[in-house]
């Protein structure tokens, strides 16, 4: 699947990473998070189950790696979203650009009833508590943990007793 194939599905359009991200920085609020701290976090929330977490609320699909790669574009365009409808705030801090949760982002998110809203909610709880204060090294350090297992499944992945 391609990387333009993947834009167009309906989970990873700017209107649900938005939703996604938004899930996060108001559980983190009053702290911000960077963009790097997002990229970690929003997998956290889809496979909470890579990182020891709850059961992920997406299918482990094999080869998930490939997702990182689109993660940050995707990631940006959903925080356009917000900041542009004031959900989120954007500030310039010394080590980059940092995001925070709007004074409108906890009355919209609770106006979101769905099962899967709530298991959103739930798993940002436990990705922003076990990775939100981590050092851009130490996340960096988590990705890497998390890459590597995946290049493990890829490497077990056969077809027809053919490994590809």
């Amino acid at each position: 699947m391609g990387a333009g194939r993947m834009m167009s599905s309906p989970l990873n359009g700017p209107l649900e990473t938005a939703i996604r991200v938004l899930t996060l920085l108001a559980e983190a609020y009053p702290s911000s998070l960077g963009l790097n701290q997002l990229v970690l976090l929003d997998h956290g929330l889809l496979h909470s189950d890579d990182l020891g977490g709850p059961p992920s609320l997406h299918p482990p699909v094999p080869i998930r790696s490939s997702e990182l790669g689109v993660k940050r574009h995707q990631l940006t365009l959903g925080l356009e979203v917000l900041t542009r409808v004031g959900l989120a705030e954007m500030s310039a801090v010394a080590g980059g650009i940092q995001f925070t949760a709007a004074d409108g982002a906890h009355p919209f998110l609770s106006l979101l009833e769905t099962s899967y809203a709530r298991g959103l909610a739930e798993r940002a709880s436990w990705v922003v508590g076990r990775f939100g204060g981590l050092s851009d090294a130490d996340l960096r350090e988590a990705i890497r943990d998390v890459s590597g297992r995946w290049a493990e499944e890829f490497e077990d992945f056969s077809v027809g007793g053919q490994s590809i």
